[in-house]
């Protein structure tokens, strides 16, 4: 009686409250209680929301098949574009004064993504497609006056933010497999200026500029990141298998020449 009682208002508690702000709130209280050990899984969304999570993925991977489907022709010159804007970055690297750490370290991460791009795009033109992807919110849509995106209105992508999710082509099941932390592009570096306080001063800080300044993030970066960090692990099956990819020129190539 008492687990059907906890089940219930459990279900109260996902249905009444939005995901972003529970997944925040839950990870703050693991992060604090040292139980960030415990993954985001499934058990922690409502069926509903899993199912708005299955039509974005589904959305998403379907998005990059288009893009790794193209002819072959098309996938070389691209590759070859971003081997020359790699080359371009690493040699402009070259002049930034060291103590530009930051913007050193874009240029950087810049050049090498172009690298793995390049190579995604020639392994894609011999007909091997990738099976693991980054997601962002980037392009998917514009604000609605709830503040989310009107291609995820559920919010998914404001909840995980960036993650990264594997996909089997045979068994059209996913994984995501990540963390839920403020370590990106935005929060890192008060992240780490946070992480190098003693855990008097952080929270101090923290509550200080959460309720005085008013920064609803300070909490997040003070205490979900780094070691604190909470893993994300999410399985589904969304049934998008190799019987539904695009025809590619490069799977009817006998020779599987990339060259030409």
């Amino acid at each position: 009686m008492a687990d059907g009682l906890f089940s219930s208002l459990a279900d109260k508690y996902r249905s009444s409250v939005d995901m972003r702000k529970r997944t925040y709130g839950e990870s703050l209280l693991k992060s604090l209680t040292n139980t960030t050990n415990k993954p985001i899984s499934n058990t922690d969304f409502t069926e509903k929301e899993l199912t708005a999570l299955d039509d974005l993925i589904k959305s998403h991977y379907q998005e990059k098949l288009n893009y790794f489907t193209r002819p072959k022709k098309d996938l070389l010159e691209e590759a070859k574009i971003l081997e020359s804007n790699s080359k371009r970055d690493f040699e402009y690297s070259k002049t930034i004064y060291p103590e530009k750490v930051d913007f050193l370290e874009n240029i950087k991460n810049r050049a090498q993504l172009q690298l793995t791009q390049a190579q995604q795009l020639r392994e894609a033109a011999q007909g091997k497609i990738p099976s693991d992807f980054s997601f962002a919110y980037t392009g998917y849509g514009g604000r609605t006056a709830q503040n989310k995106f009107d291609k995820d209105p559920a919010g998914w992508a404001q909840t995980l933010g960036r993650f990264r999710y594997k996909i089997n082509p045979q068994t059209g099941e996913y994984q995501i497999y990540d963390s839920y932390d403020f370590n990106n592009e935005v929060h890192k570096y008060a992240a780490q200026d946070y992480a190098q306080m003693n855990p008097i001063k952080r929270m101090g800080s923290a509550l200080a500029n959460t309720f005085l300044g008013g920064d609803q993030y300070a909490l997040g970066e003070a205490f979900i990141s780094g070691k604190n960090a909470v893993p994300v692990k999410i399985k589904r099956n969304i049934g998008l298998t190799n019987n539904q990819l695009p025809a590619n020129p490069a799977y009817s190539d006998p020779f599987g020449d990339t060259t030409r």
